[in-house]
């Protein structure tokens, strides 16, 4: 029987508040150019995972360098996008001149980790794309203001303009090089792409040729660059005859046409994903103390939307608790907030169905925490109108922090100076997580000091994949 797995990959993670600081800082010497080198695997023993399983490494740089975000094609090939160049105005120019990249990883000899590594496509104007799907030869990547869908016509594994296409799937999102921008898109049980943003707002009209209108006070405050000011969507209908504000989710058929935004009142969710019946799950953070795991109700709102939710005083309801009340709970259309665990920074989520890490496993729901150095686990349980997410239903995948000791932080700044040594259990950053055809669980690991805050302290860009496997 070959081994059943769960892949890792190991790099530095990309959501938490930003700094207020949108262009090249001019008083820094330009970054080093980034030069692969071999790096970024923690000592195995370091890693704690459930009974049963074990965790390998699979791949590790050169090969790859900072994933953002993770895919699998229908021939079992992973690909990765790189964010070298992750918060360019922070650091005082690219990293890697040439822009950041879309890579291919393949296990050719069926060996149990990855043997090939292959550039798609590289684009000089992209600093951390942070959204890939691909769907046989066609690749959509998102890189605020836009998602562009690339087409391999030879199927070659590599981009080439004189002989594939280029093409823009959607424009108009707020926030380029922002940790709130657009974020990923996932193919659902429906055949359509779900895709999210954080509460940077956007203008973006479909193929259809309606257009969605959804604020955001973030423009000229929080660094990135707009490709419009959000602020005058603030009030606007969107051409569905709604108002929308923050961040938000929305469904959209493959080829562009029939957007429709399914909810929205977000902070920064990273990313949605819905499981084969159709149901949605996201994670989403905010600076309070207040970081979620939830089910998306359709057509409801998650609950943020002032310019700082901090402020649940003024709302709070009699008998309410805090986390209750920073969430909007109890008003009308809001939906249910789900498991709010403390400070933290998710970002990538799945819902892993397939039985081959053994039926515990089955109906699990899947949640990278990066500030926090696991993954949560939670199955799945209908609840009233949707699913027991609580402390009681949650645990860890995989942890390399089991004491809690965090650094490197928006939250708990300690071990987040470049000339201090950090704290070898810190480093796990999973910044995605993915279902592979082999039924093995593969996640993507910033390997970094420091998380979110708009800021990176490994220089070298240097990460690995490790797989967990039962014995």
């Amino acid at each position: 029987m070959k081994p059943l797995a769960l892949f890792l990959l190991a790099a530095a993670t990309l959501a938490a508040a930003p700094k207020s600081n949108k262009s090249v800082k001019t008083d820094l010497a330009p970054p080093e150019q980034f030069k692969p080198v071999e790096g970024g695997v923690l000592p195995l023993g370091l890693f704690q995972v459930p009974e049963g399983l074990e965790v390998t490494v699979w791949a590790r740089s050169p090969m790859l360098a900072n994933p953002t975000n993770i895919d699998f094609d229908s021939q079992g090939r992973l690909w990765v996008n790189e964010g070298v160049n992750y918060r360019i105005y922070n650091v005082g120019g690219k990293r890697r001149a040439a822009g950041d990249q879309v890579i291919v990883l393949s296990d050719t000899k069926g060996q149990g980790f990855a043997d090939t590594v292959s550039t798609f496509v590289q684009d000089e104007n992209w600093t951390a794309p942070l959204g890939i799907a691909v769907l046989d030869n066609v690749v959509y990547v998102s890189h605020a203001p836009t998602i562009y869908k690339f087409t391999d016509v030879n199927r070659d594994g590599k981009f080439d303009p004189a002989v594939d296409k280029k093409e823009i799937f959607l424009t108009g999102f707020g926030g380029q090089d922002h940790d709130h921008s657009l974020h990923a898109l996932v193919t659902g049980p429906d055949g359509k792409f779900y895709l999210n943003s954080g509460n940077c707002g956007g203008v973006v009209t479909d193929k259809s040729g309606k257009t969605f209108r959804v604020s955001s006070g973030y423009v000229d405050q929080r660094g990135g660059t707009w490709p419009f000011d959000p602020k005058t969507a603030a009030g606007s209908k969107s051409d569905d005859g709604f108002v929308w504000s923050s961040g938000f989710s929305a469904r959209i058929n493959v080829d562009g046409t029939n957007a429709e935004i399914i909810g929205n009142g977000y902070r920064n969710s990273f990313e949605h994903f819905p499981s084969s019946f159709g149901d949605l799950f996201q994670g989403d953070n905010d600076d309070s103390s207040s970081c979620r795991t939830s089910y998306v109700l359709e057509y409801g709102t998650a609950g943020y939307t002032t310019s700082s939710t901090a402020n649940y005083n003024s709302v709070k309801r009699l008998g309410q608790s805090i986390p209750r009340a920073h969430w909007r709970q109890d008003d009308p259309d809001t939906m249910d907030v789900g498991d709010v665990y403390g400070s933290g920074s998710p970002t990538g989520i799945a819902v892993y169905e397939n039985g081959a890490l053994g039926d515990a496993w089955i109906g699990t729901l899947l949640n990278c925490e990066p500030s926090r150095n696991t993954i949560f686990a939670y199955k799945l349980a209908a609840q009233k109108g949707g699913f027991a997410l609580n402390a009681d239903t949650r645990k860890d995948l995989i942890t390399s922090n089991p004491g809690r000791e965090f650094g490197g932080t928006d939250f708990h700044k300690i071990q987040a100076d470049a000339s201090t040594k950090p704290n070898e259990r810190i480093l796990f950053r999973p910044s995605d997580v993915t279902v592979g055809p082999d039924g093995a669980i593969y996640i993507s690991d910033w390997y970094d000091s420091r998380v979110g805050g708009h800021q990176t302290l490994d220089t070298t860009c240097s990460m690995s994949v490790t797989l967990v496997s039962m014995p």
